[in-house]
């Protein structure tokens, strides 16, 4: 599995579709912080603005066009700079409902579709990997036809979305799972193109598209039981002790050894989730010859001992 799988597997993405409106003509909607979750929206048909908190300017949509606000900022999506908004939980008890999920809006003038959908992370890894991620990512429709699968999964997230047809709710589930995956790829293919590389933040991404770097988060993630030293994963790269050192923490944020430690407790806590394994089994599994050791460093990074994080995700679960 390559590490962006890993990771993703790990931080135990869920998503949705929350709401699908119909919008006409002037209309616009406010919508609060949800620190919890990333956000995203699809205009299949229309324009609109897009004003987020914490960005420079707004971005203007038309139809095709995908855009995220990965760290959930209160935001105003509308259809003129100048149009009035009402707060989304007034739209919601308002609005006419034509299906279970969608709702309508508007003065009755130049139709939109927008279709709305969330992001959502378990753990602390999804922190590192949205970390360089910009307030609000922009995909045209001309960007996401060089995404292989992007466009193709943009019609069938749109079609879906107006779908009667039993299912569409998890279909639509499914999609925004890989449509997440795919506006990465393509933030990531646009910021190379522009010759950026994800360097405005350090974090997981720009640490994924260091070729080297890539390389030892490789090595961390296939063998977390390993006693992996600095010295150890420089050579593996090609790099002198020192220099993979200050690269690594200038790329993804962290040291190699802090990377590491908490790259395991993540990897414990999902084999803790699971329950098939006792504490001391775990522990063996990410590199602790020491259940003692290992339940001193998982509440640590965790913020409870292994035993109580087993317990209240099962609890969470039921």
């Amino acid at each position: 599995m390559d590490v962006l799988s890993d990771v993703l597997a790990t931080v135990r993405l869920s998503s949705g579709v929350h709401i699908c409106p119909k919008l006409s003509a002037p209309w616009g909607v406010s919508f609060p912080e949800q620190a919890d979750r990333a956000v995203y929206y699809l205009l299949s048909r229309g324009s609109c603005y897009l004003e987020v908190e914490g960005a420079a300017s707004p971005v203007t949509l038309v139809g095709g066009d995908l855009a995220m606000i990965p760290h959930g900022a209160a935001h105003v999506i509308r259809d003129r700079p100048e149009t009035p908004t009402i707060p989304i939980e007034q739209l919601l008890r308002e609005g006419c409902p034509s299906t279970a999920r969608a709702v309508q809006h508007g003065g009755g003038g130049e139709t939109s579709a927008l279709v709305s959908g969330y992001f959502k992370f378990e753990n602390r890894t999804a922190g590192r990997l949205l970390a360089a991620l910009p307030q609000v990512i922009h995909i045209t429709s001309e960007l996401a036809q060089s995404v292989p699968w992007l466009e193709g999964s943009v019609r069938f997230l749109s079609s879906e979305a107006t779908s009667n047809q039993p299912g569409a709710e998890v279909v639509m589930a499914r999609l925004s799972d890989v449509l997440f995956i795919q506006m990465l790829r393509a933030f990531i293919a646009q910021e190379e193109r522009e010759g950026r590389t994800c360097e405005k933040h350090a974090g997981m991404l720009r640490a994924l598209v260091d070729p080297d770097i890539s390389k030892a988060l490789a090595y961390m993630h296939q063998q977390p039981d390993h006693p992996w030293t600095v010295a150890e994963l420089a050579r593996g790269v090609g790099m002198s002790r020192t220099g993979f050192a200050v690269r690594f923490k200038e790329r993804a944020g962290i040291s190699p050894l802090d990377y590491l430690t908490s790259w395991r407790m993540q990897k414990a806590g999902d084999l803790l989730r699971m329950g098939e394994e006792s504490v001391d089994e775990v522990a063996l599994r990410v590199g602790y010859e020491s259940g003692a050791a290992f339940s001193k460093a998982f509440k640590r990074q965790m913020g409870s001992p292994p035993g109580a994080f087993r317990r209240s995700t099962a609890t969470a679960s039921t």
